[in-house]
């Protein structure tokens, strides 16, 4: 028998959530039933889109009261009673939040822990974080040399791997973040050309300052209001990728659209939304690319880990308070 920890929505968040509306229930788990494994969980990866299956009706469904939070993770394989995973094996996919997982075994992808460590699964080469930057820069709007390109969120998980992406890809760089700490790690730490605090600064008037001739590509994990700036400032042909609007989050009964769509119109640009799981059938081709550009030292990700399953609720507040840089992770 083993004890699971696991975290449980306890009531619907009314706004942005508090830790009083999560529980951490115990149960013990035996041996996997056929089809099924049991996995140790290592890390979980906290991501925007958790947020959204906490209220009712959301995108990527919605969390019945009293049972396990949605979360992506990776672990090992310590029971198995599924033809596909050994015991030892080292796999990612939905977890739920908790230390150990009994889950249907085809639900899991068996990943290489020797071209990278298993937490990178959840980062850089995550569905989540590096596969969403990838196909949300280089597929949905084809990003090119000299290009200048403005992400928001850009000390995020996504956020970070797109900047470097597009200067893997010849651009220039302007990141929009939260604070002069999280400025400096843009422009040191993943090699922004500039960066702009939306805290500190005027936004509008730094974007017009660092791109004069106009924006060419905007990633876009924020939405609300930062979106109208720049569509104000979007250079013609400009092509913008709507990877997310956390800004929203906390409201999806009332998201607030951009009052300034028609410079699409005036300026011969396009604006498209996607979601990764679109391009499943090109993870294949991408996470090669991530993990050579890593071995190269192209790309780098920084990783904030809350240690104890009881830190979860907690890190994903601070996802939404911008009290990491890099990719967030909780180590159950």
């Amino acid at each position: 028998m083993v004890t699971n920890r696991k975290v449980v929505l306890k009531s619907r968040p009314q706004g942005r959530p508090k830790e009083s509306d999560f529980a951490i229930e115990t149960e013990q788990l035996g041996e996997p039933p056929p089809g099924m494994v049991l996995i140790e969980v290592s890390h979980l990866s906290i991501d925007a889109f958790i947020r959204t299956t906490l209220g009712e009706g959301g995108h990527h469904g919605s969390v019945p009261l009293g049972s396990p939070c949605v979360a992506l993770g990776v672990g090992k394989v310590i029971a198995s009673a599924f033809e596909g995973l050994a015991v030892g094996d080292w796999v990612s996919g939905a977890t739920l939040a908790q230390t150990h997982a009994m889950m249907p075994g085809a639900m899991y992808q068996k990943i290489d822990d020797t071209i990278a460590p298993p937490s990178a699964y959840l980062g850089v080469l995550g569905m989540t974080t590096g596969l969403t930057a990838y196909f949300g820069l280089l597929s949905a709007v084809n990003v090119d040399e000299g290009d200048t390109v403005v992400v928001s969120g850009a000390a995020g998980a996504v956020g970070s791997v797109a900047c470097q992406l597009a200067k893997i890809h010849g651009a220039r760089v302007i990141g929009i973040a939260g604070g002069r700490d999280k400025v400096r790690y843009l422009t040191d730490t993943i090699g922004a050309d500039a960066g702009i605090d939306y805290k500190g600064e005027d936004v509008g008037t730094r974007l017009t300052e660092l791109a004069p001739n106009g924006i060419d590509v905007y990633f876009d994990n924020v939405g609300g209001e930062l979106l109208d700036l720049v569509l104000d400032r979007i250079a013609s042909g400009a092509r913008i990728s709507i990877c997310g609007a956390i800004s929203q989050y906390d409201h999806l009964d009332d998201v607030r659209g951009p009052k300034l769509y028609l410079r699409l119109a005036e300026r011969n640009a396009r604006m498209c939304g996607f979601t990764v799981d679109h391009y499943a059938n090109r993870f294949g081709e991408a996470i090669p690319r991530l993990a050579g550009w890593m071995k190269e030292g192209k790309l780098k990700l920084p990783e904030h880990v809350e240690r104890g399953i009881e830190r979860f609720p907690a890190a994903l507040i601070k996802l939404f308070t911008g009290g990491h840089m890099g990719k967030l992770l909780v180590t159950p």
